[in-house]
């Protein structure tokens, strides 16, 4: 992960982004990214995989590293890939990104991250990374969510290889499928991204947000209920437009994630607000 350059899973940090006025007219909204790091762990490694890993979010801490591009959530899957989810709010914070994290090994603790690098590169096999959109069209937020955030710990994500051409048609069954779910009242949410940067494009993903795995198992069941034989319908025509499709479940991991003392400072004040009902 320290390497910063890989191709992921979508995981659950998912961003926001401003808009400006013009004369007359609203600008769209900047695109909502998400930058996600992939780390292929060898079996004999996890162990010390996971020890370095901790003391890079260790490191983090000890130099107070404040950089939005240090915000990152972690998560694990059971073929010992661990992502990680970075969110930005346009292409150019890659730059920026790759400039912060390289100020790092120019700090005096250079000698301690080159360490750690050394480290990760013996535990690790591969890494890879990917860039991904947010496709609000596509997704699905329920009035009232069934979960909190803080209760799903755990991810379920569908990746669908689209054929080439066939992206817009794609995305408007995904779209029905959403109107559905709510015309239905479902109460689990969905995030879809399409990704636009990477391998095998173009291809989307889902996340599923669930508190684990048998309790995602439980939401898709009802959700196959709610959404009846019009929904089926959809899904069928989407599996048609598919090239490739892959499905697993991650774990959030917080020990392995770190978010910088900004963006925690935000998070309070905004929880704080809440609380006061503003």
């Amino acid at each position: 992960m320290t390497r910063r350059l890989l191709t992921a899973a979508l995981a659950g940090a998912l961003l926001a982004a401003s808009s400006t006025a013009m004369i007359a007219q609203e600008a769209p909204k900047k695109p909502e990214l998400v930058v996600v790091y992939l780390d292929h762990v060898k079996p004999s490694m996890v162990d010390a995989y996971t020890g370095v890993a901790k003391d890079m979010v260790a490191l983090l801490k000890a130099e107070k590293a404040d950089s939005p591009a240090f915000d990152f959530w972690a998560f694990s899957a059971t073929d010992l890939t661990y992502s990680y989810a970075t969110p930005m709010d346009s292409f150019g914070a890659l730059d920026s990104m790759h400039k912060d994290w390289m100020g790092l090994y120019q700090g005096p603790d250079k000698a301690k991250w080159e360490a750690l690098d050394s480290r990760m590169n013996e535990a690790i096999s591969c890494s890879d990374r990917l860039v991904a959109m947010h496709v609000p069209e596509a997704s699905y937020t329920p009035k009232q969510p069934r979960l909190t955030m803080e209760e799903a710990k755990y991810r379920w994500f569908d990746l669908f290889q689209v054929m080439p051409g066939k992206e817009k048609e794609f995305v408007q069954h995904c779209k029905a499928l959403a109107e559905l779910s709510a015309k239905a009242g479902f109460g689990d949410t969905w995030m879809a991204y399409e990704v636009v940067v990477g391998d095998h494009m173009p291809s989307y993903v889902f996340i599923s947000p669930a508190k684990d795995a048998g309790d995602y198992a439980a939401s898709e069941q009802g959700w196959e209920k709610a959404i009846g034989d019009e929904g089926k319908k959809h899904l069928q025509a989407i599996m048609a437009l598919t090239q490739h499709y892959d499905g697993h479940g991650e774990w959030y991991v917080p020990d392995l994630s770190y978010q910088s003392p900004s963006t925690q400072k935000a998070a309070a004040e905004k929880a704080a607000q809440a609380a006061h009902g503003k």
